[in-house]
């Protein structure tokens, strides 16, 4: 069998959802649009810090949903992020596998430096097995967030952050010091 069958399936995983109160799901929202606000005004503010269901609300939720709903399911634990995946291989510039998606387990590797994020996938389990070291090395040149940096106010947001890191379980968000 080949390994883009052994590795991949006809259709996506449904994925784990995170279930919020309308109040919940508004503190979140308000919290983020404020922390976003100050930054592009260059107003002091404190960190923005966000959980894992933070995170999966904002995912399910978010503007250009369809970028990541129903893809991702993200975890963190200590400095680590992880995620159960289910994506369509062709959304990932891979559209020799048109119709193939990759359903399994990945930890990414996250750093920010200079106002450029970069999220790469360190290593992807599908079935049970590590995925084969030779798709990993291109897999780990790209970044996903590239595309949602290419977003004109993501990137402007992007410039007024000194650092984006995954601390104690959560994702941080720090905002360049003003002087």
């Amino acid at each position: 069998m080949s390994p883009i069958f052994r590795y991949t399936d006809t259709g996506s995983t449904e994925l784990p959802t995170v279930q919020m109160s309308q109040v919940e799901a508004s503190n979140l929202k308000q919290r983020c649009e404020t922390f976003q606000q100050a930054v592009r005004e260059q107003r002091p503010v404190e960190p923005l810090t966000l959980t894992a269901d933070d995170l999966n609300a904002l995912i399910g939720n978010s503007r250009n949903r369809e970028a990541l709903k129903g893809k991702f399911y993200v975890s963190m634990a200590g400095d680590k992020l992880t995620s159960e995946l289910s994506v369509p291989l062709r959304e990932v510039g891979l559209s020799m596998f048109k119709g193939r998606y990759l359903n399994g387990n990945a930890t990414f590797n996250l750093s920010f430096q200079n106002g450029v994020l970069s999220v790469t996938p360190q290593t992807i389990t599908v079935k049970g097995k590590p995925l084969p070291e030779v798709f990993m090395q291109e897999i780990r040149k790209r970044n996903l967030a590239t595309k949602p940096a290419g977003d004109p106010a993501a990137a402007a947001l992007l410039k007024g952050l000194e650092d984006i890191q995954i601390k104690e379980g959560r994702l941080v968000v720090v905002p360049k010091e003003k002087k």
